[in-house]
């Protein structure tokens, strides 16, 4: 027997059963009452995330604060020592860089380490969490840099939005090549090539403070067209990472 024809005996028996109107309605009050009793309690986004932040791995974001302590802490002694204006430069440009990549290096961890796949299935998807890691990290960062900025006009001879140029440029450049690195690599080289970089960056910062005409105005053009140009270049990384993630070819490669 077809299942249609099950179903058109079931409600030819149903027909054949007589039923009040009245009854009916009352049952259905009375159930509707009974499963609004029963509805399960609505736990509120932000209670969610704070509760569930106590079971994620803080390794990296104890690495984070301290690298974060540890530039403010080496400006500071550069500035005790009496360390020319390249040099402290060079440092602030090296730390940015460094400072950028830990937090792409803690999306790699926390995020795509082997468990991405059981990730997208929960009530804060792996794209969400990233795109939020992203905008929180993004802000911190961006708050930590200006704040730094602001120290080095104290007692550099360079305006605030000049420094700001100087610390940014390498920031997003350094942004840049990690979300690179993070969107083409796969499992466990991601954490070797992001270091690798970092030393690069450090290196390029190092030689960029060899060059005296790399800091005075006239120069300022030429921050800040790269500014903009990996600004621009950045803005295609995120959202080449997102489509990828929503391939699968992020995901899945752990």
């Amino acid at each position: 027997m077809k299942e249609k024809e099950i179903r058109a005996l079931f409600l030819q028996a149903d027909e054949q059963i007589p039923m009040k109107e009245i009854r009916k309605c009352e049952t259905y009050e009375i159930l509707v009452e009974e499963m609004n009793q029963q509805k399960s309690p609505v736990i509120s986004k932000k209670y969610l995330l704070l509760s569930q932040f106590w079971y994620m791995d803080k390794t990296f974001f104890v690495l984070y604060g301290a690298l974060i302590c540890l530039g403010l802490l080496t400006i500071a002694a550069l500035e005790y020592l009496g360390a020319g204006e390249k040099e402290i430069m060079t440092v602030c440009m090296a730390g940015a860089g460094s400072l950028s990549t830990m937090s792409i290096l803690v999306i790699n961890k926390l995020f795509f380490g082997k468990m991405a796949e059981m990730g997208a299935s929960c009530y804060f998807h792996t794209k969400q969490c990233v795109a939020a890691h992203l905008i929180a990290t993004g802000m911190v960062n961006l708050f930590i840099l200006m704040f730094m900025a602001l120290y080095l006009e104290t007692f550099l001879d360079i305006s605030w939005l000049q420094v700001g140029l100087y610390i940014l440029t390498p920031y997003l450049v350094s942004s840049t090549m990690a979300l690179g690195i993070l969107s083409t690599e796969t499992g466990d080289k991601i954490p070797y090539f992001l270091c690798v970089s970092i030393v690069f960056l450090a290196m390029g910062a190092a030689v960029i403070g060899a060059v005296p005409e790399m800091f005075l105005v006239s120069s300022l053009w030429i921050w800040g067209f790269v500014f903009v140009i990996t600004g621009i270049l950045l803005i295609r990384q995120v959202k080449r990472l997102f489509r990828q993630m929503e391939k699968g070819e992020v995901l899945c490669m752990n």
